[in-house]
């Protein structure tokens, strides 16, 4: 529950090496056919941004099969934008959506989604140094 500026401002001064939101996308129920996984990064962040996002990208389609890959894609949310360490914003899904609905109220799926962007990370890490 805390607002943009404030998540902006507590991730630049932890001396964090990376930075990730988390999300699930929505849109109207009257869609159920629109499913699938997608990272941002802001353009102008760099090569690292990227990787991270790639790197996050993958490891969730990894234990996601049938998701549809909406790919790795530029954006100018105001949290990967504001942020000074390499950042990405992911949408683990849609909420509206009927394959991303059923695997995204399940606890365990959550979890195996979380140990992806564990993985993500550490991958994103390794390949900076």
């Amino acid at each position: 529950d805390v607002d943009l500026p404030p998540r902006v401002s507590l991730a630049n001064s932890s001396g964090a090496d990376l930075f990730v939101s988390v999300h699930a996308n929505a849109l109207s129920m009257a869609r159920p056919d629109v499913n699938g996984i997608e990272t941002f990064y802001f353009e102008g962040a760099g090569a690292s941004a990227r990787r991270l996002a790639a790197a996050l990208q993958q490891q969730m389609l990894a234990i996601s099969p049938g998701s549809p890959d909406r790919g790795v894609r530029t954006g100018r949310f105001f949290v990967i934008r504001r942020t000074v360490m390499p950042s990405a914003l992911v949408e683990m899904g849609f909420l509206t959506g009927a394959i991303d609905s059923r695997r995204l109220a399940d606890a365990s799926f959550r979890r195996r989604m979380a140990l992806a962007l564990s993985a993500g990370v550490l991958n994103a890490l390794r390949e900076s140094q």
